[in-house]
């Protein structure tokens, strides 16, 4: 497996937002927060592109009615 390059980035960024976020996942860093979130957008994102894919093809039970 290829070696992913890593850049030093110089951000402005929310102090609050980011302790949040660094608290919320259970990091011990900065950067873990800034990775774990960044990995749950990715995550989130291939989800919602397998539910545009298959809308209207499948038939879904609501099990919070």
């Amino acid at each position: 497996m290829a070696s992913v390059p890593f850049r030093h980035k110089h951000l402005r960024l929310n102090q609050a937002k980011l302790e949040r976020v660094k608290s919320t996942l259970g990091t011990a860093t900065e950067t873990e927060a800034l990775e774990g979130a960044m990995d749950l957008v990715l995550a989130e994102a291939e989800i919602l592109k397998t539910l545009r894919r298959v809308k209207g093809k499948a038939r879904l039970k609501n099990l919070f009615d």
